[in-house]
């Protein structure tokens, strides 16, 4: 026959034993979750832009113009390389330099620095309001002018508009 006192020594070294492998349970997960991947920060996912600005001014057609279409992907080149924010707006309605000059306000109103501008008529028009705006610099898309805060993107073929527009835009934003 064992005795009580035995019987109670060993419930209490079983009891010991219990509540020690629990205690060595909680510190091993609050070790192993401290140390977890889940907690860390992840990356932002949205790209963080600078504070510049550049647009696009294109005719009616929009990006399904060819110029205005290389053009734009010159400016996501550029954007993808310096975080500069871009953004094109197609006037609507009737193209003629008159009527194009309020949506060349507009993008500079909405803090373009910068404005790319498309198509015939879209250049009269810069060249025409460019000087109520002598903070933006406007490029006019297949035009050899550099005068004031003009500047022409020539190019040899339509196809090198894209790298034309990126080399010109790209100049731009790191001065």
């Amino acid at each position: 026959m064992v005795s009580r006192w035995s019987q109670n020594r060993r419930n209490r070294w079983a009891g010991a034993a219990g509540l020690a492998l629990a205690l060595a349970l909680v510190l091993g997960f609050a070790a192993w979750w401290a140390r977890s991947p889940s907690v860390a920060v992840s990356p932002p996912r949205a790209r963080q832009y600078t504070a510049q600005s550049v647009c696009l001014l294109t005719p009616p057609a929009g990006l399904a113009d060819a110029a205005a279409a290389q053009a734009w992907a010159g400016l996501e080149d550029v954007s993808a390389k310096s975080h500069v924010q871009v953004r094109y707006l197609a006037v609507v309605g009737v193209d003629s330099p008159g009527a194009d000059g309020p949506f060349l306000a507009s993008l500079v109103s909405q803090g373009c620095q910068a404005v790319v501008v498309s198509g015939d008529a879209e250049i009269q028009a810069a060249e025409a309001e460019a000087a109520r705006f002598p903070g933006t610099k406007f490029l006019l898309l297949g035009q050899s002018v550099a005068r004031d805060n003009l500047l022409g993107i020539s190019y040899p073929h339509a196809d090198a508009a894209r790298s034309a527009t990126a080399a010109a835009v790209g100049h731009l934003v790191a001065s």
